[in-house]
């Protein structure tokens, strides 16, 4: 059960620094149930939006769909008064993320960037914890799980 008390500061606090983002998000997803992502709504003082979009039929491989689904965040970020999103990759079981994983991070930092909708941070929840997805620290390695950035 999340700590309401702590949901209801975290969602009237800006989320300027990573370490804010991580605490929003570790508030919002306790803990990791379905493979998922959701997509959290920041307005232009990096406060979160009281709208939040689970998305759980992404499937399993990034396809020609990515472009169509970063339209549509890019919709709703005009509806709902948005300057900026946060993407929660929700990844029950191990530790690490997989190349899969990273296949989704990099295909929506790209999309996300051609339909100029300003991706704050993309933020893993797994067994392990919650952590800032960073692309720069990845070294690709054969398809065993990757390391997440620190």
């Amino acid at each position: 059960m999340p700590d309401t008390d702590m949901l209801d500061r975290l969602i009237r606090t800006p989320a300027r620094t990573d370490d804010d983002v991580v605490d929003l998000v570790t508030a919002l997803v306790e803990r990791p149930i379905t493979r998922q992502c959701w997509v959290l709504f920041l307005d232009e003082r990096a406060v979160p939006v009281s709208f939040v979009m689970p998305i759980s039929d992404l499937p399993w491989r990034p396809d020609e769909h990515v472009e169509d689904f970063a339209a549509l965040v890019g919709d709703v970020l005009v509806q709902v008064g948005a300057a900026e999103v946060v993407l929660v990759w929700e990844r029950p079981g191990e530790s690490r993320l997989f190349p899969v994983d990273w296949e989704w991070v990099d295909a929506c930092a790209c999309a996300f960037e051609e339909h100029h909708v300003r991706l704050r941070a993309q933020v893993a929840v797994h067994t392990g914890g919650v952590a800032i997805v960073s692309l720069d620290d990845v070294e690709p390695v054969d398809d065993g799980p990757l390391p997440l950035a620190s």
